[in-house]
């Protein structure tokens, strides 16, 4: 009896870790390529669920498309109300999955454990990375069937022995069924071990296991609410409100569904299928689950809108004020997915150039007016919110492929830069108190100079925004667009040597310079460098373009 306690425990084991390995494999694969597809498709509710269902059906698990799918929502590229055929999809590709467990009657246990000896080989000997993850696949592959093979044979070996047998006679409840799967699916987060447990607990031939097949039915209900409960648990910590709903709506799905289907216990219509089948209780606890996910997710497929609605009202707003730095903060589930976390960062980056654009200006604006106050909070808001980004893109980095790796690298370099900008506009905060406090002041032509300069430096600022939308939008940066930036970047640097150079001309003239030069010069010199560091951003948003 313990051994058979130990084999099935480890036969749980290899199969959840096949899954696991198998959808790790085709993760990078799928990461960014049909991540991109979310959005291409996001009008079309039909396209929508099929491409999230053969997401969910490739990988194996709901983990990667669900996080998708929350990540998007987050970062506003699809909406809630195109969430929802998403989320169906997702539920009906997981039931698709299933289809896997078909094959595990056919004796091919043995064949295809060969593809984990094959994919070890290959890990050992290859260190190609695309040949790395097809290993890894293969394994996991491999790995999965072994495991179901473990835990179906000894599974009902053990559930067949007389004292287990009697025992769970006497609590096969129905009610005591659906904990059992529920339980199992929330504790495994497997819908694959979950089904293979319940198929052992009705036996290989009728009558053999210690419950019916009806009742292994509302087991096999109960298992989907349990795996979306694991998925909400996996989810939901830090997540933002939009992300909430997502993930919310997901496990409400299931239970919708648990509830649209629980009247065919009543009937006769399990009995019959599991005759038809040849009393085949995984192929009948297969179909059944396949039902469950596609009538329900079919029928509120045309509710998006009110749905979205629904899920406002279940899961409210939070009440928070308004700060700048919250913008910057991806939510997990957007810096873990490539095709998430890297749009969104570009989108970031657009963001703190109009920011930074903003607050310089208004600096402007104050110490001319003399009047200074909440620009201090401002700039360090603008300083933390690229610390923020930074860190974003440095968490996405250990998540992505070695093909995205120097995109992400150039991405951290711009960061950089940006926060030199930040340095530039402190700067600039410190030079107009000083001009308030110590009552300096510059002549009405200087300032003028000075306030023309900073118009230009906003078109520089407004052209760097203008190469990242390019990204944003999926195109190319051309290198006309780089040739017009350059050409204007070296125009404006022109500009501020020739203003300079008037002065030192007036000096040689009068012998001495005109009141407030040393604060002229040094506030040209932050103009300057401004300038030279949009220039930098443009020459590496080219680089990212390719």
């Amino acid at each position: 009896m313990y051994v058979m306690v130990i084999f099935a425990l480890v036969g749980l084991g290899v199969l959840l870790y096949g899954m696991t390995l198998f959808g790790k494999a085709l993760e990078p694969a799928l990461n960014y390529g049909l991540g991109r597809r979310f959005t291409k498709v996001a009008g079309n509710p039909v396209g929508s669920y099929f491409v999230s269902s053969a997401i969910t059906f490739i990988t194996q698990k709901v983990t990667l498309p669900c996080g998708m799918v929350m990540g998007f929502v987050d970062v506003g590229t699809i909406s809630p109300k195109q969430s929802i055929a998403f989320v169906l999809g997702i539920s009906f590709g997981s039931a698709l999955s299933m289809i896997l467990l078909m094959f595990n009657g056919l004796n091919l246990t043995l064949y295809l454990t060969l593809f984990c000896f094959i994919g070890a080989i290959i890990l050992l000997f290859i260190k190609n990375p695309r040949a790395q993850h097809i290993a890894q696949g293969m394994m996991g592959f491999g790995l999965l069937f072994l495991g179901l093979e473990l835990v179906g044979t000894y599974a009902t070996q053990l559930f067949a022995l007389p004292a287990v047998f009697d025992f769970l006679s006497m609590v096969s409840n129905p009610f005591v069924i659906i904990l059992i799967g529920f339980l199992i699916s929330l504790i495994t987060t497997s819908t694959f071990a979950s089904l293979t447990v319940l198929a052992a607990l009705v036996g290989a031939t009728a009558g053999a296991g210690p419950i019916s097949i009806d009742v292994a039915y509302l087991g096999m209900l109960a298992v989907t609410i349990g795996a979306g409960l694991s998925d909400y648990i996996y989810t939901i910590s830090g997540q933002s409100t939009q992300a909430k709903r997502v993930v919310t709506f997901h496990v409400l799905f299931r239970v919708f569904s648990f509830l649209i289907c629980l009247p065919l216990f009543f009937t006769p219509v399990i009995d019959m299928l599991y005759v038809a089948l040849g009393e085949n209780a995984v192929m009948t606890l297969i179909i059944v689950h396949m039902v469950q996910m596609t009538i329900p997710s079919f029928l509120l497929l045309p509710f998006g809108k009110p749905l979205a609605k629904l899920m406002e009202k279940i899961v409210p707003d939070r009440k928070s004020k308004d700060d700048l730095v919250a913008e910057f903060v991806l939510p997990d589930n957007a810096v873990s997915v490539f095709g998430v976390g890297y749009p969104s960062l570009i989108k970031s980056v657009s963001r703190l150039l109009e920011i930074n654009a903003e607050a310089q200006g208004l600096l402007f604006e104050r110490f001319a007016g003399r009047e200074m106050r909440g620009s201090l909070g401002r700039l360090k808001s603008i300083e933390k919110a690229v610390k923020i980004t930074s860190n974003s893109t440095i968490r996405l980095s250990s998540k992505a492929g070695e093909n995205e790796l120097p995109k992400l690298n150039v991405l951290i370099n711009i960061m950089g830069d940006l926060h030199y900008l930040g340095e530039r506009s402190l700067k600039l905060y410190s030079i107009s108190g000083e001009i308030i406090k110590k009552s300096k002041s510059l002549s009405e032509e200087q300032l003028k100079a000075l306030v023309g300069i900073f118009e230009e430096i906003k078109e520089q600022y407004q052209s760097d925004i203008a190469l990242v939308d390019t990204l944003i939008n999926g195109q190319d940066i051309s290198n006309k667009q780089l040739r017009d930036k350059m050409t204007s970047n070296k125009a404006l640097y022109a500009r501020c040597q020739k203003l300079k150079h008037r002065t030192i001309s007036e000096y040689r003239k009068t012998g001495k310079y005109p009141r407030g030069s040393d604060t002229y010069f040094e506030l040209m010199l932050i103009m300057e460098d401004i300038n030279t560091d949009l220039a930098n951003i443009a020459i590496k948003l080219g680089i990212l373009s390719g």
